[in-house]
């Protein structure tokens, strides 16, 4: 009779426990690079969603430039006017609330999941998207993971005298990445102190616009 191979419970165990430990190192890094493209995708999607919006609300309610009063610090109440009047009717939502009970920001909460804050002051209007659906107000809390900035008719910085610049109403008529005061540099949008995309910077603002100049993805220079 012919002696069959076959595997010792020793060598099965010992293979067994090389997998695992292969497993162990691979498992890390894999779920990470799925959350980065997920979240890269989420806050894509969610660009197109907004701007799909203001197209539609365009349609309806004639060119951005006449929206816009006067520039100034709106109210809770003026933000969800302004929403209702040119941004909720035209996409989808379970519910909008007041962020916090100290600042003047809207929450929209997304069908089906997501949510973005709306508040317009002075230089224009704010937004930004929390992927996971909970609102950030400390800085300390802000991180590149959930916290997307983004803007709408905002005006781009001040003059070297110290004067705003001016608004230009036939150039944002969508919503961009928030770029406010940004000298238009790649190396800017990681380094500066205040805007910039990396874990010092006390906003972190500048990360969408990072996102979007590297199409979208999460690349090897982003501040995980």
């Amino acid at each position: 009779m012919k002696k069959k191979n076959a595997f010792t419970l020793a060598e099965v165990l010992i293979t067994l426990g090389i997998i695992g430990i292969v497993a162990a190192m691979t498992m890390p890094t894999l779920i990470t690079d799925a959350r980065k493209k997920s979240t890269a995708t989420k806050v894509k999607k969610f660009y197109n969603i907004i701007n799909n919006t203001v197209q539609f609300s365009i349609a309806k309610n004639g060119d951005v430039k006449n929206w816009m009063g006067e520039a100034r610090d709106y109210t809770y109440e003026e933000n969800v006017q302004f929403l209702k009047d040119y941004f909720l009717p035209y996409i989808k939502y379970r519910k909008y609330e007041m962020c916090t009970e100290t600042k003047e920001d809207v929450c929209v909460y997304l069908i089906p999941d997501g949510m973005f804050s709306f508040a317009y002051d002075k230089n224009g209007a704010d937004i930004v998207y929390f992927i996971d659906g909970k609102y950030i107000n400390s800085d300390e809390d802000r991180t590149t993971h959930n916290f997307f900035a983004f803007q709408f008719n905002k005006r781009n910085g001040d003059n070297e005298d110290g004067t705003p610049i001016e608004r230009d109403f036939n150039r944002k008529i969508s919503v961009e990445p928030y770029t406010f005061g940004w000298d238009g540099t790649y190396e800017q949008l990681k380094s500066q102190s205040r805007y910039g995309c990396n874990k010092n910077s006390k906003y972190k603002a500048f990360c969408t616009k990072l996102l979007q100049i590297n199409n979208w993805e999460i690349t090897d220079d982003y501040p995980w």
